[in-house]
């Protein structure tokens, strides 16, 4: 898994997306889990499509973020891991959840690793409109512009992906 370069051991870690947040809490997550500090990895990035709707729910969101790896992986070079990250609304029991979902490709080993994040209740009665548009937008329009809006702020976005990156990661140690 690890090379060594330079008097360093690093690794490389490709991520299907451009978003900032999502990257921060990739980068903190893999640091984390392999107790070394996030330059002796080699992250690169590059924006992929999931091939889903704007806003997947349910199955669609775990598609999406399965599409994205393996799209990473046949557009760009070798890498130890290849991940993704899928927003998307489960439904559970009547009720419906906001959730990152984690898709993970260990490609030393030939396997997928899956985690998600904890998820936060959205309103039933507001489900319509969320399909209508997306998430994002019924949020803006709710005044609430990021997740420490809405979980304050000691909880980022960042941190919730960081989180279900790392139960992702552990997940290995099971399979």
């Amino acid at each position: 898994m690890y090379k060594y370069k330079g008097g360093k051991y690093t690794m490389r870690v490709g991520i299907a997306t451009d978003s900032a947040e999502k990257i921060r809490g990739i980068k903190s997550a893999f640091s984390r889990f392999f107790k070394i500090d996030d330059t002796e990895i080699e992250f690169f990035h590059q924006k992929v499509n999931s091939g889903v709707s704007k806003q997947p729910f349910n199955e669609e969101t775990y598609e999406g973020a399965f599409n994205r790896v393996n799209t990473l992986i046949e557009k760009s070079e070798k890498a130890d891991f290849f991940i993704s990250c899928e927003a998307g609304i489960e439904e559970l029991f009547g009720k419906y959840f906001n959730v990152q979902v984690i898709c993970i490709f260990d490609f030393q080993k030939q396997r997928y690793l899956w985690s998600k994040s904890s998820g936060w209740q959205i309103p039933s009665a507001d489900i319509e409109i969320i399909r209508n548009s997306d998430l994002d937008d019924y949020l803006r329009k709710k005044g609430i512009t990021c997740a420490e809006d809405l979980l304050g702020a000691d909880y980022s976005r960042a941190e919730s992906i960081a989180q279900a990156t790392e139960f992702a990661l552990a997940s290995q140690k099971l399979l």
